[in-house]
């Protein structure tokens, strides 16, 4: 027992070091890190097994089928009566082999056919989950960066509203500001604080959900090791919105191709159920117990050809339902054309707006420190009111806000656009 706590004692800090070690994660690093370990993708690449395996059914159909089987048959002692004679019936035991193969199957072919498409269909969506959780992880990724930058500057920003609240406050003593001056520093850094827990608070949910996403432990620490500032070059921007898009790289569309193609052969199915289906069968026969009077050969060979004739015309309703979907699905993949031509157009449309909003707000989050930083001087020296200072740091956490918005519509514009062209990073 003594051994045992001291065994405990001693592995302690071994398992809570390991609860603490987390993980320090480039943009690219993350990415890498859910395509490895989502959950969904992990979930999404099973049906990738599952199809490869339908293929084999499909294939198998058409191999050479081997049975066997075993049979032992009495009549009870039953006696034949041959007029003056009678000829008892001996039990009769024999073993059968039995092999049969498909000649020759249009529909065999066809399914074939349509389960390697059904495959190549699994591997098409699997593909598109994959850029959805890359899209999700950029997103997220400088979600964060944006809500840690906010954090930040108000982090910054209460620190030195503090400083001039404690000089407010020697100024009010000295009987140089009145006591409203005060008051009103007070409230502005109290209202700082809750903005600054507020924004806390979303920098976390925002690590959960990225560890969702990424398909880590929620207790796991993390830790983004890029700035926003690595991913704003605007001019990357304007060579993006001015790239040409190929529908033909879109994997959406390439699916859409994928699912016109199994209607085209479930029409060729419907077309083949009415060719002939040709097989050959072998058997041999061993017998163990004979009867008296055996007749039968121990080999027997056959070719059959099943020619459908009739069926109630279920064969032409259900070719003519086929030949009705494959339509529907020429009409869905023009209008899947359409759309996305016009997501096109909307998405450059929209990173472009965004490339000069983010302009904007730089020049305007510059010019309002500036001017908060110069009334706070001129605060300092009782140039201007308590009220004229905190409505500067007002217009200049505003400012610093729709920067930072602006940073983000800017990245996510981008996100779109490369994800409907298909060359998401990493």
């Amino acid at each position: 027992m003594r051994r045992l706590i001291v065994f405990v004692v001693l592995l302690t800090p071994l398992l809570l070091m390991g609860q603490q070690q987390g993980q320090n994660l480039s943009l690219k690093d993350a990415v890498n890190y859910a395509l490895e370990y989502n959950k969904q993708l992990q979930a999404s690449r099973k049906d990738t097994e599952l199809y490869k395996k339908k293929v084999q059914e499909a294939v198998s159909q058409g191999l050479p089928q081997i049975n066997a089987n075993v049979a032992y048959t009495t009549n009870f002692g039953y006696k034949m009566n041959f007029g003056d004679m009678n000829v008892k019936m001996k039990d009769q035991m024999a073993a059968q082999l039995t092999v049969s193969q498909l000649i020759f199957s249009g529909q065999w072919i066809v399914g074939i056919q349509s389960a390697k498409l059904a495959e190549q269909i699994a591997n098409q969506n699997i593909k598109i989950s994959e850029l959805g959780v890359k899209e999700n992880i950029l997103n997220t990724y400088y979600m964060i960066l944006v809500y840690e930058r906010i954090r930040d500057i108000l982090k910054e920003n209460v620190t030195n509203m503090e400083d001039l609240y404690t000089h407010t406050k020697n100024m009010y003593e000295a009987g140089t500001v009145e006591e409203t001056d005060v008051d009103q520093i007070r409230i502005n850094v109290s209202k700082l604080k809750n903005s600054l827990l507020s924004t806390e608070r979303n920098v976390e949910v925002a690590y959960s959900l990225l560890k969702l996403q990424l398909g880590m432990q929620s207790n796991q620490n993390l830790q983004l090791t890029e700035s926003l500032d690595a991913f704003l070059d605007p001019e990357s921007y304007n060579v993006l919105s001015m790239q040409k898009f190929d529908i033909e790289n879109n994997p959406e569309y390439q699916l859409m191709l994928s699912q016109e193609e199994v209607s085209k052969r479930t029409v060729n199915l419907g077309k083949w159920a009415y060719a002939p289906t040709i097989s050959g069968n072998y058997g041999y026969t061993y017998k163990i117990k004979k009867p008296s009077l055996d007749m039968s050969p121990k080999h027997s060979a056959g070719i059959t050809v099943n020619i459908p004739l009739f069926s109630g015309m279920e064969r032409k309703s259900k070719l003519e339902q086929s030949k009705i979907e494959l339509e529907q699905m020429s009409l869905n993949k023009s209008q899947l054309e359409d759309q996305l031509h016009l997501n096109d157009e909307q998405y450059k449309f929209e990173l472009k707006n965004a490339v000069e909003n983010f302009q904007l707000q730089k020049d305007n989050v510059s010019v309002a420190r500036k001017v908060f930083e110069s009334f706070q001087k001129k605060y300092e020296y009782g140039a201007v009111s308590s009220l004229d200072l905190t409505q500067s740091n007002t217009n200049y956490l505003q400012a610093e806000s729709d920067y930072t918005q602006a940073c983000l519509t800017l990245l996510q514009a981008r996100v779109q656009l490369e994800r409907l062209y298909n060359i998401l990073p990493y």
